[in-house]
Formats: C-alpha cells, sequence, structure tokens
C-alpha cells in the first residue's frame, strides 16, 4: 500500500496562525523571525496541500475565505493546546531559575519597572527575566507568562487583576512656560505646541468629554508611538503632554498644568492560573504587586491625588475658558 500524502505539518499552521493573528505578511514574519518570502511562500504550499485558497490579500491586509475560516478555528484550538502542554511543562519546573517573560507598555516599563528591577534581580539572582513593550494583542498571550496592559482580558482561561491606576495629567518644563507660557484655560491647549501619544487615542473612551473635544481639534506638534519619546520631548521643553501623575516623583523639574483634568486608566495584570504555580512566575507576580502597591506608592490609588501632595512638584492652576463638546 503507497504511503499516505502528508498533508501539512505544524510549522505549516504557525505560519498560517501568525499571518491571520497579525493582518499581514510583513508583521507575520516580523513576529517569526524569518523573511517575508519564507512566509509567502510556505503559506502557497499549505493552500497547494489542502487544495484551496485560505486567504485574501488585500491594501488592508488579508482576510479569510470560508475554508480559510473553518481551518482557523481548528487552528486556534491547537495553538490552545499547545500553549496548555508548554504550562504542563512550566508546572514540573518548580525551581526559582529560569526565564520569567513580562509583557507591558512601554512607558510602564521603562519609567517604573526598570528602575526597580535591581530589587528583583537580586533577590533571585537565578531568574532571568525578559521584558517586552512591543508585543501586545493575541501574540502577548503566546509569549508572555505575565501580560500588564490597560485593558481588561476578556480570556475566560486567563486571571486578569487590577494592578493600579494611572492618574494622565497635562505636564510642561520649566523651559516651555519660560518661552511659550502656559495655556490661559484648557480650550487654550489647541494654540500650545502639544505632544500626543498614538496610544491615547485607543484610549479615547476614558478621557472626558471636554478634553476629547480638545483632541479633535488640536494638530499635535508631535505625535508619537514612544513613551519615552514623548517624556522627553516634554523634559526638553518641546512641547506640553499628558503623563501619569508618577513622572513628578521621577522627574522633578517638570511642572503639573492643573486644568482641572485627570484622565484615570487601569493597569491590569494578566496572567495564566496555571503559571502561578511556577516558583519564578510567582515571585515576579507578587514583585508587581509591591511595585504597584498603592498603599506604599499614593499615585497609584484609585482616588486621583494631586503630584503636589505627594512631592515637591511645582503646580501652574489654570482657571480659563473650557471647551464646549459637539453636541450628539
Amino acid at each position: 500500500m503507497p504511503a499516505k500524502t502528508q498533508m501539512f505539518d505544524w510549522d505549516d499552521l504557525k505560519i498560517f496562525h501568525a499571518l491571520v493573528s497579525t493582518g499581514s505578511m510583513s508583521a507575520a514574519a516580523r513576529k517569526l523571525g524569518i523573511g517575508q518570502p519564507t512566509v509567502s511562500r510556505r503559506l502557497e504550499q499549505l493552500e497547494g496541500r489542502i487544495g484551496a485558497r485560505l486567504v485574501t490579500r488585500g491594501a488592508d491586509g488579508v482576510e479569510l475565505t470560508d475554508i480559510g475560516e473553518r481551518i482557523w478555528t481548528q487552528v486556534q484550538i491547537m495553538q490552545s493546546t499547545a500553549s496548555d502542554i508548554e504550562r504542563v511543562a512550566h508546572q514540573a519546573d518548580r525551581s526559582d531559575s529560569g526565564t520569567v517573560r513580562v509583557s507591558a507598555p512601554e512607558g510602564v516599563a521603562g519609567f517604573w519597572m526598570a528602575r526597580s528591577l535591581s530589587s528583583f534581580v537580586e533577590a533571585n539572582p537565578r531568574i532571568n527575566v525578559e521584558l517586552s513593550t512591543r508585543v501586545e494583542g493575541e501574540a502577548a498571550y503566546e509569549q508572555a507568562d505575565i501580560i500588564l496592559q490597560m485593558n481588561e482580558s476578556k480570556r475566560m482561561s486567563h486571571v486578569a487583576t487590577e494592578l493600579a491606576t494611572l492618574h494622565y495629567v497635562p505636564f510642561a518644563a520649566k523651559r516651555y512656560l519660560e518661552t511659550y507660557g502656559a495655556p490661559q484655560g484648557l480650550a487654550d491647549v489647541i494654540n500650545h505646541r502639544v505632544g500626543d501619544l498614538v496610544s491615547y487615542r485607543q484610549q479615547q473612551s476614558h478621557w472626558p468629554k471636554e478634553a476629547s473635544a480638545i483632541k479633535q481639534m488640536m494638530k499635535p506638534t508631535l505625535t508619537t508611538d514612544s513613551s519615552t519619546t514623548l517624556s522627553e520631548s516634554v523634559k526638553s521643553g518641546s512641547v506640553i503632554a499628558m503623563l501619569p501623575t508618577y513622572a513628578a516623583q521621577l522627574e522633578p523639574d517638570l511642572v503639573h498644568l492643573d486644568m482641572e483634568l485627570s484622565v484615570p486608566i487601569t493597569l491590569w495584570m494578566v496572567y495564566h492560573p496555571d503559571h502561578r504555580r511556577v516558583t519564578r512566575v510567582r515571585k515576579m507576580i507578587d514583585w508587581l504587586r509591591e511595585l504597584f502597591d498603592a498603599a506604599q506608592y499614593p499615585w497609584f490609588r484609585k482616588d486621583f491625588i494631586a503630584p503636589a501632595e505627594f512631592g515637591d512638584t511645582e503646580t501652574v492652576h489654570i482657571r480659563g475658558e473650557r471647551p464646549k463638546p459637539k453636541p450628539i
């Protein structure tokens, strides 16, 4: 009896999974660490073995065909099973050595976690930390043991706990105020040099209506996808921007522009409950809870506390005209 021809292997399906989850050939190639031509060639091979097109390619990325939808459902199950197998393997390793993978927003990772990481490293010299700031969405669930994110997880299989509340307020450097002066009111912000973070647009629902009205009208001097770039631009006196209140604790030369405007964003910690049984992951979870403890660090409380109340931050009180949101 002739041997059966192998339809596909797991490597084929991993490429298909990466392509659909990222939405484009180039993004899938970056995720897998291979070239875009390889992704395209392997997809064509998979489609050839199956005998049907799985995706169509357009200007906005790829879209699943009918047969692609059916196979995508099964591939997601296979990926979930593979993740379960990996978690079981982790449970067998209960040592306090090895690698812990953490995914976190860039600002939180760079301006808060990294500054205190020495306490964890010194207490756990055999644990290696992989801290990613550019892995988001489904990829984070696959590549990280612990995920810090600014939206609640919808995955029933994972534990999502509120880790902290970040309160965003307007900041400027003394140099900026000496050069351009302070806004005369919230509505006057559109006449100033303003910095905007791309992710702020994704959090628009958290903003007060009048602040949203400003964002719709203003043309930012600087738009960036990097929290570091935005913060450094504020420190240099280039722009005014919304930063979390703990920035005042880290950068005492910043000035809080008190316009009676604050935007609270909840920071969530998400992980699979099985990971809690792994010693090194549990130690990281416990360390993160201490690092964002609102009793010790009041700027992480649910209730807003002005920067001047927990430090020597200079405050400029601005009580001018406020924008009028457009009627719905």
